[in-house]
């Protein structure tokens, strides 16, 4: 069974050119009409052969006097139904994605690690700079490309992308070590340290 990672890797050419040129068709018609026209569009482009055939295998029947067998039955008879445990799998990540995604944007805007919030204004200043530049479908056509195309090109050069980002993530850490110690963030005393200040302080009231 192909998997989405063999689609994006090529490791079928042939379900892979399938799927680019559908979806990059797809894409183009998207630039010349609205969302409802393609879907409408396409969708009637995929109904209207299963009817010819449908019509044509009845009027075979008729006209023969034989007992109707519905041309796609092999494919209507497929059990696509999903198992319990399959679903409750699909559930618990599901949630599991959902309740991680929470918790990394709530620690991001709240601003719990100085580092990781800082590189997130980065990132949401590109996106905007972008913005300014390129349509939404521009970018989704860059992004569908970029789908088919980095990836492969991850898995050729494996070793030379991560000698560069490795050297690249050092830079960044270096410098995010250096805003770190010129704005230095008030971090809660440990447990140990609190106890101890407490003790002191009864004893200076039993001083006193």
């Amino acid at each position: 069974m192909t998997t989405f990672r063999d689609i994006i890797l090529w490791r079928d050419v042939k379900v892979t050119a399938v799927v680019f040129v559908s979806g990059f068709v797809f894409l183009v018609c998207m630039t010349q009409f609205s969302l409802l026209s393609v879907v409408t569009a396409v969708a009637m482009i995929a109904l209207i052969p299963m009817l010819v055939i449908r019509l044509l295998f009845t009027a075979r029947s008729a006209f023969m006097k034989t007992e109707f067998q519905h041309p796609l039955n092999s494919y209507l008879s497929k059990d696509i139904n999903v198992s319990k445990d399959r679903a409750d799998l699909i559930g618990e990540r599901a949630a599991g994605y959902i309740v991680d995604s929470t918790v990394s944007v709530r620690r991001l805007f709240l601003v719990e690690d100085l580092a990781d919030s800082i590189k997130l204004l980065v990132v949401l200043y590109i996106l905007s700079y972008l913005a300014q530049w390129f349509s939404g479908i521009t970018l989704t056509f860059i992004g569908f490309i970029g789908l088919f195309t980095v990836p492969k090109a991850y898995d050729m050069y494996r070793e030379e992308i991560n000698s560069a980002m490795s050297t690249i993530k050092v830079a960044v850490d270096d410098l995010l070590d250096k805003i770190n110690a010129a704005v230095p963030l008030a971090k809660p005393k440990p447990v140990e340290d609190t106890k101890k200040a407490k003790a002191g302080d009864e004893d200076k009231d039993k001083s006193a």
